[in-house]
């Protein structure tokens, strides 16, 4: 019987949610890849760099997801491009600047703001 019930979630899913998902596994493991492989190394920064796209690439398939999950996925993915412009420059501030611009470019163009704003009022009010 639980069997079905996860085939139909499964079969609920669209196109683009199915790519989303698989862009998020597939980000999590080149991240994780180039953590573990030379790390602070220029390899390791570029494989960084292309881990950090593919988890934009999931936010953007990912957009009807839960405001936590899309922060989480955001959040590494900044931290994927930091981490390359560190490696690349070995400059605290470059690295710095950059995250924040990354940060905010992808809070504002995935519309995270109006997510925000639209949940406020079902958040509880003390």
């Amino acid at each position: 019987m639980k069997a079905g019930v996860d085939m139909q979630k499964i079969r609920q899913l669209t196109f683009l949610q199915l790519f989303g998902y698989l862009a998020l596994v597939l980000g999590l493991v080149i991240e994780g890849y180039a953590l573990f492989d030379q790390l602070g190394s220029v390899g390791s920064g570029d494989d960084m760099f292309g881990g950090a796209i593919v988890l934009a690439l999931a936010v953007a398939f990912l957009h009807d997801r839960s405001l936590v999950m899309k922060l989480l996925v955001i959040t590494l993915s900044t931290l994927g491009f930091a981490y390359f412009t560190f490696v690349h420059t070995h400059g605290w501030l470059w690295t710095i600047l950059l995250g924040i611009a990354v940060a905010a470019f992808l809070i504002y163009f995935f519309g995270i703001r109006s997510d925000i704003r639209r949940d406020h009022s079902e958040w509880l009010h003390f």
